[in-house]
């Protein structure tokens, strides 16, 4: 019975000392809660302060971007006012990822000739491969917003709108808390007033192009000849699309084709490949 009482006890002791460390040091959650819709997290969200987010997970505080007060977008006509085909920068711009292998598979790409781009990602789809939103960051490109689920914003209500916006900055800060996002692109490059207004109260400023030839029927040949004649230009790429492959397609081969063969050339004609901000930054303070 001694030995009863004493087995009984230290199991007591072993289940709360167990319960404590959980309370104090939480386990990871698992890999899949991060595919988790963040909508079910949020709740209803202010579009200006962000007030009376709770994040369950990571478990981070979220800070909040001011908005931009004074910004100015990039649109059309900034565009054609900052840039010009004797500008000798050129913007590589990617929409729709991460995806796990065309976007892995580009990074390479751009590490291997050492130039910069800005990557316009899906919230949805960086909550599925975090690792490639710090990878990247840490090897020096631009984060920027593409919404969370690429819907048509111009086609939703005002609260779906801030939904779509909020949600996917969320998702971004809850990985990276302190890191500044400054650009949104909306998908299709659609919006309205209530769009810039909402990305302008999130922090960001709206991010157009001027180059988007290259689509999903784009020939390598084609390809190359805008990346070598990019000039002036903020072309428009993909690195993802929804739901994902299993392997890669034909178009993302032949855009990794096409880029493996044009960043060279393109650099050695005495173009400058750049991220948005690095040029831009201050329209959008």
């Amino acid at each position: 019975m001694p030995s009863f009482k004493k087995f009984l006890s230290g199991g007591v002791i072993a289940a709360f000392l167990g319960l404590l460390v959980n309370r104090v040091y939480p386990a990871a959650e698992p890999p899949v809660a991060r595919a988790r819709p963040v909508s079910s997290l949020l709740g209803s969200v202010d579009p200006v302060t962000l007030t009376g987010i709770t994040p369950s997970f990571p478990r981070i505080p979220l800070p909040l971007q001011p908005p931009v007060l004074g910004g100015v977008d990039l649109t059309q006509d900034t565009i054609r006012d900052w840039l010009s085909d004797r500008s000798p920068e050129i913007f590589l711009t990617f929409d729709d990822g991460p995806s796990p292998k065309a976007t892995a598979l580009i990074l390479d790409i751009l590490q291997a000739h050492d130039v910069k781009a800005t990557f316009f990602v899906l919230g949805r789809n960086a909550a599925m491969w975090p690792e490639l939103i710090e990878r990247i960051v840490a090897e020096g490109h631009e984060l920027a917003l593409h919404s969370y689920s690429h819907a048509n914003l111009t086609t939703l209500s005002w609260e779906q709108k801030k939904q779509e916006i909020a949600d996917g900055l969320a998702l971004l800060h809850w990985q990276l808390p302190n890191l500044r996002i400054r650009w949104f692109r909306p998908p299709y490059g659609s919006y309205d007033q209530a769009v810039v207004d909402l990305a302008h109260a999130h922090g960001m400023c709206i991010a157009m192009f001027n180059e988007i030839s290259i689509n999903s029927d784009s020939a390598v040949a084609e390809i190359v000849q805008t990346v070598v004649t990019g000039q002036g230009r903020i072309i428009v790429l993909h690195d993802g699309q929804w739901p994902r492959p299993a392997s890669l397609t034909a178009a993302e081969q032949r855009l990794l084709h096409g880029l493996a063969a044009s960043i060279g050339v393109a650099k050695a004609q005495g173009a400058e490949f750049k991220t948005l901000s690095s040029h831009f930054g201050n329209l959008c303070p």
